[in-house]
């Protein structure tokens, strides 16, 4: 699989790949001064201050080197104990609020006694019921844009994403990354819907129990509790029929999106193995800035983008007002569900289009050229007939360019982007006249290894 800059992700067999303290790592490829170099790296962290793990793919992986990560990873990965956990946070949710605290510092839920030791660190206090049973709303996020970046759905996309679900006859959901839905659906809709959390952030271990959430990085499909944490997924995954299931993520944007994908469709995989009668894949919602829109259906077939603007309560331009962009949130709604099973709230303005059957956005206007409401970032497009398709209103037709640009642009600079499976120019992936050949080739490889 291509990824941007040059270089290739390579996701087979990724289990029996060597371990950073984030699981498997992945294989990297790429051209340096001409020559192909392969290498292993964290599958989570694209900053080496956050994972340095690095190891040449042509170097032997020794047992030394292996029980050096082994170790590492123990000194760096939290110690958690799950019954104590769970003993303290019964004990916590029956005291009155005002003796109820959290450490920020420590990462832990206080009793009354803990206090003065923790009386210097970063302190929230009189936690309510509501906190406890909303954690995302005590834990400050996590902020190493490289790693986890969190950013928390605003209630009213919390809201209409749910009830999208709903719509669409949905009534168990993976939450991967995603714990305002899963908050949401405990606390509101627990007598039709269930739901489990399967997130980064190690920290909901002290509000949940082993089958509402688990320790899971979504870039290697790796449990960091291995048996225990998939075992609880999978019996989700067991109880849960195909038609009433969906999985919605909500991953970091700077995330690579091939890794995504595999993990995603292994989750599909699990399902399958354990319902092998379905008819149909895994419903799938995947929350994603807009213009990452060829990547995602570039990795996963079937996908199509919803028009709802998706609001994040700590994030300055991912929502609406003021301090928000002036065309609305780029963050957008990408699923396997048919748009027509999807609506949209009509008192935020969407609307229903009797052409495309589809719910659109008030900006958003059917162009009966494309034979499609053909807005993407909030304006409405303009029907280009040269180009023969919808283009944003800000964009010119440039004779020389044969093509519609901005007006300050400079002729002659644009260059199309090359074909991801034989680098050539002038085609796209999916129209790839060697892409048969590539995908026999690939078949003849992995039967050879079996």
């Amino acid at each position: 699989m291509e990824l941007s800059k040059g270089v290739e992700v390579i996701l087979d067999n990724l289990e029996n790949n060597p371990s950073c303290p984030h699981g498997p790592t992945i294989i990297f490829k790429r051209l340096v001064d001409g020559a192909e170099q392969k290498f292993y790296a964290c599958s989570a962290c694209r900053d080496r201050k956050d994972c340095n793990f690095f190891h040449n793919y042509e170097d032997e992986w020794t047992s030394k080197k292996k029980d050096s990560w082994d170790m590492r990873s123990k000194q760096l990965l939290p110690k958690i104990d799950r019954d104590q956990l769970i003993d303290r946070f019964q004990k916590v949710y029956q005291l009155p609020a005002a003796d109820r605290g959290y450490c920020h510092t420590c990462d832990s839920l206080l009793l009354p006694e803990e206090r003065v030791d923790h009386a210097s660190h970063d302190l929230t206090k009189a936690v309510t019921n509501h906190q406890l049973s909303h954690p995302s709303e005590i834990l400050k996020p996590l902020e190493s844009a490289k790693k986890e970046a969190q950013y928390l759905f605003a209630r009213k996309s919390t809201q209409a994403i749910v009830e999208m679900l709903r719509s669409a006859g949905i009534r168990n959901v993976v939450c991967v990354g995603a714990p305002r839905i899963h908050e949401c659906i405990r606390n509101a809709y627990s007598s039709d819907m269930c739901s489990i959390l399967l997130d980064f952030d190690h920290r909901y271990h002290q509000f949940y129990d082993g089958s509402e959430f688990a320790w899971f990085n979504a870039f290697n499909c790796h449990w960091f509790w291995g048996e225990i944490g998939k075992s609880a997924t999978l019996e989700f995954l067991q109880k849960s029929d195909c038609k009433q299931l969906a999985l919605v993520t909500d991953p970091p944007f700077g995330g690579r999106v091939e890794p995504l994908a595999y993990t995603f469709q292994r989750i599909d995989g699990f399902h399958k193995e354990l319902h092998p009668n379905r008819e149909n894949p895994l419903s799938l919602m995947w929350i994603f800035p807009y213009f990452m829109e060829p990547m995602i259906l570039d990795s996963c077939s079937g996908m199509s983008m919803l028009d709802y603007k998706v609001d994040y309560d700590n994030h300055p331009l991912f929502q609406q007002g003021q301090r928000g962009r002036k065309y609305g949130s780029p963050v957008r709604i990408f699923t396997n569900i048919p748009l027509s099973k999807l609506p949209l709230p009509k008192d935020e303005g969407y609307r229903f289009c009797d052409f495309c059957e589809k719910w659109v956005s008030t900006e958003n206007k059917h162009c009966f050229k494309c034979s499609n409401c053909t807005s993407k970032d909030g304006r409405t497009y303009v029907h280009c007939d040269k180009c023969a398709r919808c283009v944003k209103p800000t964009w010119q037709h440039c004779k020389q360019c044969k093509r519609c640009c901005l007006p300050d642009h400079k002729c002659g600079e644009f260059k199309p982007s090359n074909c991801f499976a034989c680098h050539k120019p002038g085609h796209k992936k999916n129209d790839c006249p060697s892409r048969k050949t590539l995908e026999v080739q690939l078949f003849a490889r992995r039967e050879k290894k079996s």
